[in-house]
This record gives C-alpha cells, sequence and structure tokens, in this order.
C-alpha cells in the first residue's frame, strides 16, 4: 500500500541535501543509496566477508518489519531516522558487537544516552540489525517546516553519534568476520 500517492522511492520530503550532509560526520565509510523495503536515505558501510556493519541516515516511509523496543514509542512513518546496524544479526559479528556484555553496540549505547539530553532517546534493539535507533515522526513539525526540522534532527543525532566515537570505532575494526 502507498502512502498517499508518494511512491515508495521518493523521500517523504524534499532531500537532495541529506547524503551531503551526512557523508561529512561519515567521512570513512563507503555511501550506499538505501531504497529498499520501508527505507529510503543512505546507508555509510564497511562490509567485509558474511557482514556489513555501518550507519543508515534517512526515512522510514512505512512501517518497517523489525519490532520496535519495549520503551519505544509507536512507529509513526514517514520519520526521520538514523541507525546503526550490524547485518546479519544472527551472524558472530552482531554477537560480538551488539549482543556480547560490554560489546560496542553496547558501550555506545551508554554514551549515547548520556549525550542525548532531550526526545526522541536512542533505543537499543540486542537482536537485530537496527541495533542502536534514534528516530522522530515528520507528524511532529511543523508541515512547512519539515525539511528544516529534519534537518535539524539529522545534525544534531550524526553530532552526537560521532561524539561517542561508534562511527570511528566501526570504520578502525580490522575485521568484519
Amino acid at each position: 500500500m502507498r502512502a498517499r500517492g508518494r511512491s515508495r522511492n521518493r523521500p517523504p520530503i524534499p532531500a537532495d541535501w541529506l547524503e551531503e550532509l551526512a557523508a561529512g560526520y561519515l567521512l570513512q565509510f563507503r555511501v550506499v543509496p538505501e531504497r529498499r523495503r520501508a527505507l529510503w536515505g543512505y546507508s555509510f558501510t564497511r562490509a567485509g566477508g558474511k557482514g556489513r556493519a555501518g550507519i543508515f541516515v534517512g526515512f522510514l516511509t512505512r512501517e518497517p518489519n523489525w519490532a520496535r523496543g519495549p520503551f519505544a514509542p509507536a512507529f509513526n512513518p514517514p520519520e526521520c531516522v538514523v541507525f546503526a546496524f550490524v547485518e546479519p544479526a544472527e551472524g558472530r559479528l552482531h554477537q560480538r558487537w551488539v549482543r556480547a556484555p560490554g560489546s560496542l553496540f553496547r558501550s555506545s549505547y551508554e554514551l549515547l544516552t548520556k549525550y542525548t539530553a532531550r526526545p526522541p532517546r536512542w533505543e537499543f534493539r540486542e537482536a537485530q540489525g537496527p541495533a542502536l535507533v534514534r528516530r522522530v515522526a515528520l507528524a511532529e513539525f511543523p508541515p512547512r517546516e519539515r525539511a528544516k526540522y529534519a534537518r535539524n534532527f539529522f545534525m544534531e543525532t550524526l553530532a552526537i553519534l560521532v561524539r561517542s566515537g561508534l562511527p570511528e570505532r566501526l570504520a578502525q575494526a580490522n575485521s568484519l568476520q
């Protein structure tokens, strides 16, 4: 089902600025346009062996097939979203970087929650590919100023993410095995 006449392969607001904005924060990664399932945006990735890790910056255009956290707000697409991921969620890399006690993603989540002074809060999803998620519904912004507020959300979220050190540690990881 399509959302009110919009094609699935178009962003919910004009977003020709998004790739350049995100790339300024995530210089260490390969940029991959994402136009699949419920996503429209860009993945900044490292791939190797049987795994892929990185950061997605963009929009949820409809409810995703991954579950929300127990205390997270319900999905209300379209949403601005930034998430850090490790795929596949069943793999050894995900076990080591996300699920293990003291893992890279767990320690990053602790820092992200300290650095994020106001909503929306970060969500930690131990059992899914998108392990660290921050999102906000476009409906929360005034209709005429959604692009401005979306840009502000992405800049603030990416700055917090960089400050946590997660992008740098992902880029410096020796192996995605």
